[in-house]
């Protein structure tokens, strides 16, 4: 049974509640039409922040942790299923020899992506450091054959490809 008086009670905390709602939401409109519109400003120099080939081919220790975006440079050779060897120019006069390792990234190898000795490829991705730890993950991965392991260049650095275009 319900006690005389509370169905009107209930009923006027419902408007109280609704009424409340409903001054938040005007308050929430006026609060946003006060705001000033924000234009977007593009930083000089922001798409300079890419590497290409000739700026990881002179150092490539440094280039870690840097985005790069490289057009057409040729395969060398596949040591896998997921990493390959492309052709870096300068790296050569350093010492290093001219083979730098892109490891492709899993949703490329998850979509079939073949890449072959010969071919010329667009890259893009992030390059990191490369250490035995690194090279020995690849392998026990089977991004890197057993066969191919010792063709790992020892190099300081590799791109990890988040994009690749086969040309």
């Amino acid at each position: 049974m319900t006690q005389k008086g509370s169905t009107g009670l209930s009923t006027v905390l419902i408007i109280i509640a609704v009424a409340m709602v409903g001054g938040f939401l005007l308050w929430l409109y006026r609060t946003s039409q006060s705001l000033e519109e924000v234009e977007p400003v593009m930083v000089e120099g922001e798409g300079e922040g890419f590497l290409d080939l000739v700026a990881l081919s002179q150092d490539p220790a440094t280039s870690v942790g840097k985005v790069a975006r490289i057009g057409e440079v040729a395969v060398l050779q596949t040591l896998g299923r997921g990493v390959f060897l492309v052709q870096l120019a300068s790296v050569e006069a350093e010492g290093e020899g001219s083979a730098y390792p892109v490891l492709l990234s899993p949703d490329l190898i998850a979509g079939d992506t073949q890449v072959y000795g010969g071919d010329v490829v667009s890259l893009y991705g992030r390059v990191y450091s490369l250490n035995d730890s690194i090279r020995g993950q690849w392998i026990e991965a089977g991004a890197v054959n057993e066969a191919s392991a010792g063709g790992i260049p020892s190099i300081a650095s590799f791109l990890f490809a988040d994009s690749l275009e086969v040309q």
